[in-house]
């Protein structure tokens, strides 16, 4: 038996990642995806998540059934959400019976499927009207069979970026986060606006990115091992800056997109900070990237 067997962790079929394109059509979605995606059972604990979400790099990780049927989704914002609900219900609680919390009780049931013989074009319109940055690709019996993510649509597309420059598709008023709040104000903050990423400011100045992922990072990491021993209510005391990516990607507002495209792709960050003179003037993300995709004439 594997070692992600055991964690509860597996790929669909056991096969490595990859795309399908032996024997999928180029017109169809699941040309495009990457398949097998990782799935977990219900009753895989948040520990074993979070352990494999930072050391595999993913955003996302479905659940599934053993014979694949989607049954829900877990992402950064869904761990953020109960940490943030646990700590005011029980805020003595230690941190470490957190980690034992089964996927159940954290995944989120609503995830945005397409099915595997949909178009590329379709993909984008459901991106777009769902405000999503991935989806489940499934079958007529809704077995997950490959995910669909916004850059694998903007790798396929990026030809296709309109012409303009960062400054026409960034963000320009973004909710923002000050280094000296604490990571109960960020989660407040990142749940009620419905941003999981804030760029992180001192005083006026950016010095960072405080992200939902950020906070499974250090929560997957070795870091977090020197506040094992806290309550909740101390680790949500601590301050953002433990929380905070310190070198995100950084664009000018009049780079032009397809050069920021570029620049974007090579970072696993997803997002950057648009910054003039030392000042931040927007943030631009990969779902403003989607926004420039041409998918008409």
């Amino acid at each position: 038996m594997s070692r992600d067997r055991e964690k509860g962790l597996r790929y669909m079929k056991d096969r490595p990642r990859k795309r399908v394109q032996s024997y999928s059509s180029p017109s169809t979605v699941l040309y495009y995806a990457t398949s097998p995606p990782l799935s977990v059972t219900k009753t895989t604990p948040l520990s074993r998540l979070l352990e494999t979400m930072v050391a595999r790099g993913f955003r996302r990780v479905f659940v599934a059934t053993a014979n694949g049927l989607l049954e829900g989704i877990v992402t950064p914002m869904e761990i953020v959400k109960h940490l943030l609900w646990r700590s005011r219900d029980s805020p003595g609680m230690p941190v470490m019976s957190v980690m034992a919390t089964p996927v159940a009780t954290i995944m989120s049931k609503d995830v945005v499927g397409i099915s595997q013989s949909e178009s590329m074009l379709e993909s984008i319109m459901l991106m777009k009207k769902n405000g999503v940055n991935s989806l489940a690709v499934v079958d007529k019996s809704n077995r997950l069979k490959a995910v669909l993510t916004v850059r694998d649509v903007l790798e396929r597309f990026n030809y296709s970026l309109e012409s303009g420059f960062v400054e026409d598709y960034m963000s320009k008023s973004p909710v923002c986060i000050s280094i000296d709040r604490s990571l109960r104000e960020g989660v407040e903050i990142m749940v009620s606006s419905g941003h999981r990423r804030l760029p992180c400011l001192q005083e006026s100045k950016p010095v960072g990115l405080f992200s939902s992922r950020s906070i499974v990072r250090f929560l997957g990491g070795r870091e977090f091992f020197k506040h094992a021993g806290k309550t909740l209510g101390e680790l949500m005391s601590l301050s953002v800056i433990d929380f905070t990516v310190r070198d995100p990607p950084i664009l000018d507002p009049r780079a032009r997109i397809t050069e920021a495209w570029e620049m974007i792709k090579r970072s696993s960050y997803g997002s950057a900070l648009v910054v003039k003179t030392g000042s931040l003037e927007g943030f631009l993300t990969e779902m403003d990237f989607l926004k420039a995709v041409k998918i008409g004439s």
